[in-house]
């Protein structure tokens, strides 16, 4: 063996064996990293984007309402944050209403399915949104446990219960996934109503149409002694749909029904879909609302 061919056998990468296939695979879907993510250059770079650029965008669109923001002041964190799904617009939202110690701290369950398909997708979305991967399709323990442990590392964790974006605009039944999380880290859940962003960005819209939307911070939830997380969802769903009502129309019309589950009529539900008109552009009032309650169309018409 010459002393070139020596040097180059030294320095050149080993060969496979034709015999094997040369498989290159990227992870993708539940099985993407996201720890580059939550280290310190991504979240300074995260910060920048948020704060400067995608935040303010979503302000504009969707000129947000906050009700309930004492209880984003007095958290206690980590927690769980669990919102109903209208949008894509309804995670950058929910950002931009939380106070920044709180937000930069917070990471995103994002479908795996839909945000983490492909690399470059992936990427983007840990990096901006600090998305993490969750299956929506069945039960994962990956995903589970990537998420009890950013929880128990001091990570808030925005969950959407729902698995999906309404198709019509109306709340869906959460899964529990949110409340397995609550109860095994011994962290609270924060309940989150989002209101008006379907009728800014629904589910098989193409375009923006610039409105406004409200967003009803609830009451921490606590996993109670030996309760069962299907349980400990049902209350999640009630607080949801108090807050739902809240929404529609003030807090004393939201908790004057004596049972805060959600009726099987779904009237308040439809009490929701009757009252979408509050976020369409509308003329301006002679007489103001008491106590900021929502007017109703026929005094409008009057």
């Amino acid at each position: 063996m010459t002393l070139g061919n020596g040097l180059r056998f030294v320095v050149r990468a080993p060969s496979r064996p034709g015999q094997l296939p040369l498989e290159r695979r990227r992870a993708s879907g539940v099985d993407f990293d996201t720890d580059f993510a939550r280290r310190d250059p991504a979240r300074v770079v995260r910060a920048m984007l948020l704060d400067g650029v995608v935040l303010p965008g979503v302000r504009a669109v969707t000129r947000p309402k906050l009700i309930g923001g004492e209880h984003l002041d007095a958290l206690e964190e980590p927690v769980v944050f669990v919102a109903n799904h209208q949008s894509h617009l309804d995670t950058p939202l929910v950002l931009s209403v939380l106070p920044p110690r709180v937000r930069h701290r917070t990471v995103v369950g994002a479908g795996a399915d839909y945000f983490f398909d492909r690399p470059a997708k992936a990427v983007a979305s840990a990096l901006v949104l600090g998305a993490i991967p969750i299956e929506r399709q069945r039960a994962s323990r990956r995903s589970a446990e990537l998420a009890e442990r950013l929880v128990r590392e001091g990570w808030n964790l925005l969950l959407f219960p729902e698995g999906g974006r309404t198709p019509d605009g109306l709340p869906q039944g959460p899964k529990a996934g949110a409340a397995q999380v609550a109860s095994r880290t011994g962290r609270p859940v924060i309940p989150l109503f989002v209101d008006g962003t379907w009728e800014i960005l629904g589910k098989g819209q193409r375009r923006l149409r610039p409105g406004t939307t409200t967003v009803v911070v609830g009451e921490p939830l606590w996993a109670r002694a030996g309760e069962r997380p299907g349980a400990f969802t049902e209350r999640i769903a009630a607080s949801l749909a108090v807050l739902g009502r809240e929404a529609a129309t003030d807090f004393w019309e939201a908790r004057r029904s004596a049972d805060p589950f959600v009726p099987a009529s779904r009237s308040w539900i439809e009490l929701w879909r009757r009252s979408a008109h509050r976020h369409e552009e509308q003329a301006a009032r002679r007489w103001p609302r008491p106590f900021g309650s929502r007017a109703n169309v026929e005094d409008d018409e009057r």
